[in-house]
C-alpha cells in the first residue's frame, strides 16, 4: 500500500486514542504515507507527529468562528476534497470503532473505495468489522484492531504519544520561572469538564492544592478549558479557575492560561502529576506519560482509562464524581507525591 487514509471525526481523546493505530499502519507499511482527515477541534494533537504524511482539516458547522457563514465553511471543506480526490488512496480507516455513517461518507467524497470500519445498517463498507472482531475493552485496543483488515503482522500496539517541539517547551519554561519561579516540583489540577457527572467541586480542587503546597517546594498549576473550547459561544471555565486561586491564595498556586491545545500540552509537560477528570486533558496527560489522578463520573474506565503512565482512578458507585471526598482524593495523590 502506498496511501492510507485514517478519518477520525471525534474529539481530542479520541485522537490521542488513535495515535497508536496511526503508528501501527506505518510500523507495517514503513514506505506508505499515512494520511489523517479530522475535525479542527482535534486539530493540535497531531501536530509534530512523525508518522503522519499530511493532515487534512476540516471545520464542522457549529465550530465556525461568529463572523463565517455557513457557506465558507462548506466550500472550504470541497476544497479539502478535491484534494484529496487527488491523492488516490489505497485504503482508508474509519478509525472510530462504532459504527459512523457520516464517516463513510467522508471517505466516499475522497474518492476511497476500498473502506474498513464498523459494520453499518448501509452499504459501502469493504471491511465491515462486528462487534466480535475488536480486540480488547480499551479505545485504543479497539481502534488497533482496524490494523490486522490491512496487515496480518503480529504488531505489538504502541505507547500513545504528542509530540511538543522546542518553542512550546521554552515557552512552558519561561511561564515557569514567571509564575512560581521558587517551586522545584510543579502539579497541575485540570479542572474542566463537559460531563457534569464528571466535575469534581471546585472547593474540593482549593483544598487538595491547599495541602500539596504545604510543603514549600511544591506548586500547582491550575488549568482549565478557556472560551470558545467546544464552539464559539462555550464560556470556558475562567471564572472558576480564579475562584480556586481566590480560595487558596500564597505564592505556590498560579493559574495558567492556555489559549490552545499545543499550550495546555507545553504547561502539563512541566509537571510531576496532574489531578483531572475524565476527557481530552486525561489523554494528553497520559500521552506525556505523565502520572494521573483520575475522577471518572459515568465513563467506563475499562474502556477509556488512561492508557500510558501511572494512573490512580477514583470512580464512585453513585456515578458522580462529587461523591468523591477530599480524603479519599488525597490519600490517592500522596501516593504520587
Amino acid at each position: 500500500m502506498k496511501n492510507i487514509l485514517i478519518i477520525r471525526r471525534d474529539n481530542i481523546g479520541d485522537l490521542v486514542c488513535t495515535m497508536p493505530l496511526i503508528e501501527g499502519v506505518k510500523n507495517a507499511f514503513p514506505d506508505a504515507k499515512v494520511y489523517l482527515l479530522i475535525n479542527s477541534v482535534s486539530k493540535d494533537v497531531v501536530k509534530n507527529n512523525p508518522h503522519i504524511e499530511k493532515t487534512f482539516v476540516y471545520k464542522k458547522a457549529k465550530h465556525r468562528a461568529k463572523n463565517q457563514s455557513a457557506l465558507s465553511v462548506y466550500l472550504e471543506r470541497i476544497g479539502i476534497f478535491l484534494k484529496l480526490r487527488q491523492i488516490r488512496f489505497d485504503a482508508a480507516i474509519l478509525a472510530n470503532p462504532v459504527p459512523c455513517k457520516y464517516s463513510l461518507r467522508l471517505a466516499k467524497m475522497a474518492g476511497v473505495k476500498n473502506i474498513i470500519g464498523a459494520e453499518l445498517d448501509i452499504k459501502g463498507l469493504n471491511y465491515a468489522f462486528k462487534d466480535s472482531d475488536f480486540s480488547g475493552e480499551h479505545q485504543v485496543e479497539r481502534t488497533f484492531s482496524y490494523l490486522k483488515a490491512i496487515s496480518p503482522l503480529p504488531i505489538p500496539i504502541p505507547g500513545i504519544k504528542v509530540y511538543p517541539d522546542a518553542e512550546e517547551l521554552l515557552f512552558a519554561r519561561q511561564q515557569k520561572e514567571r509564575l512560581l519561579p521558587n517551586c522545584s516540583e510543579i502539579y497541575g489540577v485540570h479542572i474542566s469538564n463537559r460531563r457534569p457527572k464528571s466535575r469534581w467541586p471546585i472547593e474540593y480542587y482549593a483544598e487538595v492544592i491547599k495541602r500539596i503546597t504545604k510543603d514549600s517546594n511544591k506548586g500547582v498549576f491550575v488549568f482549565w478549558s478557556p472560551q470558545g473550547t467546544l464552539a464559539p459561544d462555550d464560556v470556558g471555565d475562567q471564572v472558576l479557575a480564579e475562584k480556586i486561586s481566590e480560595l487558596c491564595g500564597g505564592h505556590q498556586v498560579a493559574l495558567y492560561p492556555t489559549a490552545s491545545v499545543r499550550e495546555l500540552i507545553g504547561g502539563f509537560s512541566l509537571c510531576r502529576m496532574i489531578l483531572c477528570s475524565d476527557g481530552g486533558q486525561m489523554h494528553l496527560a497520559s500521552a506525556l506519560e505523565k502520572d494521573t489522578v483520575v475522577f471518572f463520573g459515568e465513563t467506563d474506565p475499562a474502556a477509556w482509562r488512561p492508557w500510558s503512565g501511572n494512573t490512580h482512578i477514583l470512580k464512585p458507585a453513585t456515578g458522580e464524581s462529587s461523591d468523591i471526598s477530599v480524603d479519599e482524593a488525597w490519600e490517592a495523590i500522596s501516593t504520587m507525591l
